[in-house]
């Protein structure tokens, strides 16, 4: 019968769908009441739930639920018959076809239920996923409902789907639980509680949520064992010293088994109890102290009931997405980057770094015994993304190594080595490693947990960087009553062949936010300490992990991997770590994204990033070849895809094969700290700004050498005021590109002293100027990069710059510079050495300002004069928007005058003005004019 109503409804013409979902009637105004009830109660519990949402082309969605990226459609009949179940699925179906949903529950009420009734309803429904499939209905409350829908879009096998579906099964659990409840778990596991907003109450919610985690990486890996369980009866109690024979029963429950046992608190403890038997400890002990955690009541047992089925849901898909899906887990469960830098690399960027770093002549591939004896090394393991993609690196070398157990037991035991200070961190990083081979024994697993903080003695610990001072301090894993510790030899694992990590680059204003100021002050004492004498600029915590990674890296072979910020490259305050990291390596090869919808290697950012390879380079007397830099045009978001960018990169085809451009950057550019080949997507624009700052193009000179300035930063010093001041200041504050159209433009706003911030404002008013420089730009909607007012002013989004040289005036300089600054070459010179933290989005300190190659009008005679008379011919004409130069007439107004001014070749200014117009940073969009 259902099937035969199920035929009958997909046969219905789309007349008749859309005529529902217009439908005014009796019976649908009761199901718009109930469909509003159910929405209210379902957000009751968690959920993001609206009703009656309406999208375009009269379409209604019932209930919309979002889970993350995810929409899930509720749609709801009223009645249980099997024409109104058939209704409900093609409504659910419809609502994925016409793409208002990645997924669908079909649902159908009672025929007598009310809205009062509708909390104690028995409900029927089926998730719906867009494969077509038959109805597999089932019944239930509330409740039960709300538990489907937060799992529904893990069924779609997307990891941002399933993330974001066990994160919602997740906070539903963490709800079950009382503050005392939350409070023992933090406690627990040593999980600091989170403090908001500056209060001093604090909140334990985060922390609970992390140790639930715990528990459902647990059932995770238990559901994978339960396949293997039977075979593998331990002949030795590892629980023990390992010597004692086992003489238990054995097998432990199966994983689902314990989740619908009526005690499940007790059936996972005594389940896990037994595979520690086996070995199991970084996964299972942890989980055990988390169970303990709590006396056993009924809403614990809920909580950890609700977890477990939402991880067993999630293990369908572990075996296909493996370690991409538990990193994306962990950062989307944990919302922790913010403070401790704890960036999850993605997948394929872990596959393109693991395979540029490890080659094939690194080992005898085809021995298990040489394999065995690598040591690779993450100092800020995470959740082993990183270590897992060197494994399947390795795995790829070494052949058969797939079903050789050898080595996957020698890559998990001996190999492998990953450090961090997040306890849920290292318990997911054991668990990712695992799946390398889940019957291998963990007895010799190199997770290590680094101690991060202040001993009650008053001695500050920063995790695996106290290795520079031979003086970590490990933390064993939290103790269940069930195993010894057996990790004291976990200490000493240098040198290392590979140093491979996404390494923390927290800012200084946001490190240790989770301590007390007290014990704030006291770790950043120690950093200070730690790295008096190393090429660290404590601005930033990342540069401190390279120094850490050249310290335990083999001295004549080691090889140092890593993902970092692309100002590395750029920076000013990065410039003695590029310099050290040359001195004592090979730098072989930089990547960079040039692809403006992924400028990042990492998941949980927003800044441009690189990966960095560098080599030992063992023969001092011996010339070092020049670094490969690639600059991707598309960043690969598939291993599949990063393998075959890494493949073309080691054939040198990557420009052939249309991922990117490669450019040879000379060693000793690179000794000297500057790594400017990462600037731009174009070799060309790359090579003509080195010739600009080395003045093979005219004589130029730094900008900050030929002009005074005044200050980046009025806004903590002045206040907009709304009307004219009887003080007369006046300042450009903003840079609307919809405004500022010409290189002659006005002030925007009168300023006024903030109260007690008179004394300071005279001073600053001291500086004020009128040609401008700007602090920050967007690209591609920028249509000038400097400007002269017609009176002197300060800025708040600009500078005043004074420039000055012997024997010239002062007006001609501002004019002319402005000139040269709005030409192409002159945004050249702008662009060339900005910090890159955001391509699309330069903002530019006042060493990146200074910095701007400009000519040396002192050398070029009447260059001055020439240029200034082009600003008098243009000064008030529109420039379009960057992207737009090469059309522009006033740019190319200023570029002839440049070319005769400074002596510029014509092709070679026409050259960069196209190139620029193309830069992926300057138009906002994917280059496509590769392969």
């Amino acid at each position: 019968m259902k099937d035969a109503a199920r035929t009958a409804a997909s046969r219905r013409p789309r007349e008749a769908n859309r005529s529902r979902d217009t439908k005014v009637t009796t019976t649908r105004t009761h199901e718009h009441t109930l469909n509003v009830w159910l929405a209210e109660k379902l957000h009751l519990r968690g959920l993001n739930a609206k009703p009656e949402v309406l999208h375009p082309r009269g379409h209604r969605i019932d209930v919309e639920v979002r889970i993350g990226p995810a929409v899930i459609a509720v749609e709801a009949e009223h009645g249980q018959s099997a024409s109104k179940q058939a209704e409900a699925v093609h409504d659910a179906d419809a609502r994925i076809t016409q793409k208002l949903a990645q997924c669908a529950v079909a649902l159908c009420y009672p025929d007598d239920t009310t809205p009062e009734s509708l909390a104690g309803a028995e409900l029927m429904w089926t998730v719906r996923d867009g494969q077509g499939r038959p109805a597999d209905w089932a019944t239930g409350g509330l409740d039960s409902l709300a538990s489907v829908i937060r799992l529904a879009p893990a069924q779609l096998g997307n990891p941002d789907y399933v993330a974001a579906a066990l994160s919602v099964s997740l906070d539903g659990a963490v709800r079950r639980l009382t503050q005392y409840q939350k409070r023992q778990l933090a406690q627990a596991l040593d999980l600091p509680p989170s403090r908001g907003n500056g209060k001093s109450v604090l909140r334990y919610d985060k922390a609970a949520k992390r140790a639930l985690l715990v528990v459902a990486t647990a059932v995770m890996f238990h559901s994978r064992l339960d396949a293997h369980l039977a075979e593998m009866r331990p002949k030795y109690d590892s629980r023990a010293s390992g010597s004692e024979p086992f003489t238990g029963e054995w097998t432990p429950m199966m994983a689902h088994l314990c989740m619908n046992a009526d005690d499940p608190l007790r059936a996972y403890q005594d389940a896990w109890s037994l595979i520690l038997a086996l070995d199991y400890k970084p996964i299972f002990e942890t989980a055990c102290v988390a169970l303990d955690a709590c006396p056993p009541d009924p809403a614990f047992a809920d909580a950890v009931r609700e977890t477990a089925r939402a991880a067993l849901v999630v293990s369908a898909n572990i075996a296909g997405l493996r370690h991409d899906l538990l990193g994306r887990i962990f950062h989307t469960v944990l919302d922790t980057a913010r403070y401790d830098g704890s960036f999850y690399t993605t997948t394929a960027a872990a596959t393109l770094l693991a395979s540029l770093a490890i080659q094939k002549d690194m080992c005898d591939w085809s021995d298990p015994d040489a394999i065995a004896k690598l040591r690779i090394i993450d100092p800020a393991c995470g959740t082993g993304t990183l270590l897992m993609a060197a494994a399947e690196r390795i795995r790829e070398l070494a052949p058969d190594s797939r079903g050789d157990e050898s080595v996957s037991s020698a890559l998990i035991e001996q190999v492998l080595w990953g450090y961090d200070v997040n306890v849920t961190a290292t318990h997911m990083a054991a668990t990712t490693l695992g799946l390398l081979s889940p019957t291998t024994r963990f007895r010799s697993m190199k997770i290590g947990r680094a101690f991060l903080g202040v001993k009650e003695n008053g001695r500050a610990f920063l995790g695996s960087l106290e290795y520079l001072n031979g003086d970590i301090d490990l933390m064993p894993w939290p103790k269940s009553v069930t195993q010894v510790d057996t990790g004291e030899e976990m200490d000493r694992p240098a040198p290392a062949d590979l140093v491979i990590m996404n390494p923390p680059f927290t800012q200084h204003d946001l490190r240790y936010q989770q301590f007390t100021d007290d014990e704030k002050w006291t770790m950043r004492d120690r950093e200070k300490r730690l790295f008096s004498k190393k090429p660290v600029h404590l601005s930033s915590q990342g540069n401190a992990f390279l120094v850490l990674a050249d310290y335990i890296c083999r001295s004549n072979a080691g090889v140092i991997a890593a993902v970092l910020p692309t100002a590395t490259a750029t920076h000013t305050t990065s410039l003695e770590i590029r310099r050290f990291l040359a001195r004592n390596n090979h730098v072989e090869t930089i990547v960079t994204s040039h692809d403006p919808e992924r400028i990042y290697f990492s998941e949980n950012t927003t800044i441009g990033e690189m990966l960095l390879v560098c080599r030992r380079w063992p023969n001092k007397s011996k010339p070092k070849p020049p670094t490969r830099v690639v600059n991707l045009a598309r960043n690969p978001e598939t291993a599949a895809d990063a393998f075959n960018v890494a493949k073309s990169i080691e054939n040198d085809t990557v420009a052939i094969s249309g991922y990117g451009t490669v450019q040879q950057w000379p060693a000793a550019r690179i000794a000297e700290g500057d790594w400017g080949a990462v600037q731009f997507l174009s070799p060309n624009l790359c090579r003509r700004f080195t010739d600009l700052k080395s003045s093979k193009l005219f004589p130029t000179a730094p900008l900050g050498k030929c002009a005074q300035w005044g200050s980046a930063n009025i806004r903590l010093t002045f206040s907009r005021s709304p009307m004219p001041d009887e003080g007369g200041m006046l300042a450009l504050w903003d840079h609307k590109t919809d405004l500022i159209q010409s290189m002659a433009t006005s002030t925007d706003t009168d300023i006024i002293p903030k109260p007690g911030k008179e004394r300071q404002a005279k001073n600053l008013w001291e500086q004020r100027g009128t040609l401008m420089l700007p602090t920050r730009l967007f690209l591609k909607t920028t249509r000038v990069l400097s400007v002269r007012l017609n009176t002197p002013a300060l800025g708040s989004a600009w500078v005043p710059c004074k420039p000055k040289a012997a024997g010239m005036e002062a007006e001609t300089l501002e004019k002319a510079l402005c000139a040269y600054l709005n030409s192409s070459i002159g945004i050249l010179a702008s662009l060339g050495d900005r910090s890159n933290k955001k391509p699309t989005y330069p903002q530019f300190s006042m060493s990146d300002l200074k910095k701007i190659p400009v000519p040396d009008f002192t050398a070029i005679d009447g260059a001055a004069d020439r240029l200034a008379k082009a600003y008098d011919a243009h000064a008030k004409d529109a420039l379009l928007p960057l992207p737009r130069m090469d059309e522009c007439g006033t740019r190319r107004a200023l570029d002839d005058a440049v070319v005769d001014a400074l002596g510029v070749d014509a092709e070679t200014m026409a050259a960069i003005r196209s190139s620029l117009a193309a830069e992926p940073s300057v138009t906002g969009r994917r280059y496509e004019g590769l392969g």
